[in-house]
């Protein structure tokens, strides 16, 4: 029996398309086939669930009649909405960091802008969540929680908004890595959202992470995620400005004064 940790490794590799060697429009991150391979998974999961979600509701709605989920019991039901509801906004995030990204900096767009293969961190923490959100639908249905579901539904579409448009504001300045060193093209950015966050794309994700945990309901979950995600950013952000200012130096000193971060307990 696969412990675990080797079943981690063992999706990590495929979501780094690690045994593709072989072939050329598979192996690296700039292969067409790569892309198109994702882009097909993430568009046939949205489809899917889109179809499911449509079925569960006009079935409770009483439109038509679904034999199978007659004999699923009401608070079992919820389930299927908030799974199917998860699902979907997990595909639309990823595909849109490929869109966006091919949108408005094409010159740095490959597979990995899909962020499917973010780390090996986030596979895991995703794989608990998903543990702990059929347990409970398993074991313990009424374990439940519909207003929070409610409120991660809006922290989810508050945070996409917000990382998309700060990618769009961007341009051919955002970077999902980095940059230590300047390119001729990056520029600061202090219009639009970047006008009051400094960092709206950390911003985006850290809600909107947080934020599909509440919609499944997984309150363990929902303070690894927190705990997680802030942890991540509380060392990168600080790292990341020391690059700015060398990079602006006074100007991204100024800026700093005028903007704030907007995760809590973050600041430089």
């Amino acid at each position: 029996m696969m412990n675990p940790l080797n079943m981690l490794n063992s999706i990590q590799d495929g979501l780094n398309f690690a045994h593709w060697k072989g072939y050329p429009q598979f192996s690296t991150d700039k292969g067409l086939g790569r892309t198109a391979l994702i882009a097909t998974a993430l568009g046939s999961a949205m489809t899917f669930h889109s179809t499911i979600l449509c079925l569960t509701f006009l079935h409770t709605s009483g439109f038509i009649c679904i034999s199978f989920l007659d004999r699923v019991d009401s608070s079992r039901v919820i389930f299927i909405f908030q799974w199917c509801a998860y699902i979907i906004v997990l595909c639309i995030f990823h595909t849109l960091e490929f869109f966006v990204t091919a949108l408005y900096n094409p010159t740095v767009t490959k597979a990995d802008s899909f962020m499917v293969n973010h780390s090996k961190s986030y596979t895991a923490a995703v794989m608990i969540s998903w543990c702990e959100f059929w347990l409970r639908a398993l074991i313990l249905p009424n374990l439940n929680y519909g207003n929070l579901c409610m409120m991660g539904i809006v922290l989810v579409f508050i945070g996409q908004c917000a990382r998309s448009l700060a990618m769009v504001t961007c341009g051919e300045s955002f970077n999902h890595l980095i940059q230590n060193v300047k390119r001729d093209n990056h520029k600061l950015v202090t219009s639009g959202i970047y006008k009051y966050l400094r960092h709206p794309s950390y911003f985006g994700f850290f809600y909107w992470a947080v934020g599909t945990q509440l919609m499944l309901g997984n309150m363990l979950s929902t303070l690894l995620f927190t705990a997680a995600s802030w942890t991540f950013f509380k060392r990168r952000i600080p790292y990341e400005e020391e690059t700015l200012i060398r990079h602006f130096s006074s100007e991204y000193l100024s800026y700093m004064k005028g903007t704030f971060i907007g995760i809590p307990f973050i600041s430089t």
